[in-house]
């Protein structure tokens, strides 16, 4: 899953103290290397290597983990799952772990009087660089980017968090696996979908091989074939829209996979035909899933919207 961090939090450059390495968390605060039961990297080991070669790209391995680790970016890379997050570099931040209430670090100008906001990334942060990388390297699309848009809805990720919580409780878990998948649409649609999610209701109109739910695709590509050519604007923006040229649009969504079952054409939920719920997505093919089918919207939250010609 794609993560990344706030170029806003503040660090303190101490003789005294000693410098304490973070990664983003999944509830969007920062938590210490040590607070992971999952992981045996700790801030005095990641120290020694980022004081060798800070804008280093070098792999680190631990007796049960492999990860990738971009100074200058500053992303980790699980490489046995493929999944980055942003990690940071400070001293005495404050942890503060609410998925509920509280927005992602990332978010900026927060209104909860909106249902939702679009807000366009610099080309010069980390978070569009990462997701800029992402769209070409992992989802495999070189295009030119229009713009970038962080999606920021308070009920949205709530609903997701919660879910996500329940899961959790159900399964007796302490994770519950997450990717950033692609979903290609008309330009037409974004409004509702960040206002609203995805509807399972309309799902069907491209076709069901795996089951009737809401399809996502590992590459981007694949979304593309589903993302028709427009010169509509898109809702709410302004300044960065080419009126009158021809653009498309993919979601860059967090999407709770959780568990999957190779689907069926007929497929009305994972477990189909059962009382019990013991799958949480349906796939193409569960050693290397390429498209991703889920039924329950709470377990999707649309994160960045990306404009491209």
């Amino acid at each position: 899953m794609l993560m990344w961090g706030n170029e806003d939090v503040e660090s303190m450059d101490t003789s005294d103290q000693p410098w304490c390495w973070y990664y983003l968390a999944d509830c969007g605060r920062w938590h210490r290397f040590e607070d992971d039961p999952d992981t045996s990297f700790n801030s005095e080991d990641i120290e020694k290597y980022y004081l060798r070669n800070s804008k280093a790209i070098l792999t680190i391995s631990s007796f049960n983990s492999q990860s990738k680790f971009d100074f200058s970016l500053m992303v980790q890379t699980d490489l046995n799952t493929g999944r980055p997050r942003m990690i940071h570099r400070g001293c005495n931040m404050k942890r503060s772990c609410s998925c509920f209430i509280t927005a992602q670090v990332r978010w900026e100008k927060v209104d909860p009087s909106c249902p939702y906001q679009l807000i366009p990334l610099s080309e010069l942060t980390p978070e569009y660089k990462t997701v800029a990388g992402y769209v070409k390297n992992e989802g495999l699309l070189d295009r030119s980017f229009v713009a970038i848009y962080r999606i920021q809805n308070l009920d949205l990720w709530e609903m997701y968090c919660r879910k996500k919580k329940q899961l959790m409780r159900i399964q007796g878990v302490k994770e519950i696996e997450e990717r950033s998948l692609f979903h290609g649409t008309e330009i037409k649609n974004v409004d509702t979908i960040c206002k609203y999610n995805f509807d399972l209701r309309l799902v069907g109109q491209h076709g069901h091989a795996y089951g009737k739910g809401i399809y996502f695709a590992k590459y981007a590509t694949y979304a593309d074939i589903y993302s028709q050519s427009s010169t509509d604007p898109l809702p709410l923006c302004i300044g960065r829209t080419l009126r009158g040229q021809h653009t498309k649009i993919i979601f860059l969504a967090r999407v709770m996979i959780g568990k999957p079952i190779v689907g069926q054409t007929h497929f009305l939920k994972p477990d189909h035909g059962s009382l019990e719920n013991t799958h949480d997505s349906c796939v193409d093919d569960i050693n290397n899933p390429k498209i991703v089918v889920i039924f329950e919207p709470n377990q999707i939250y649309p994160e960045y919207l990306i404009q491209y010609k």
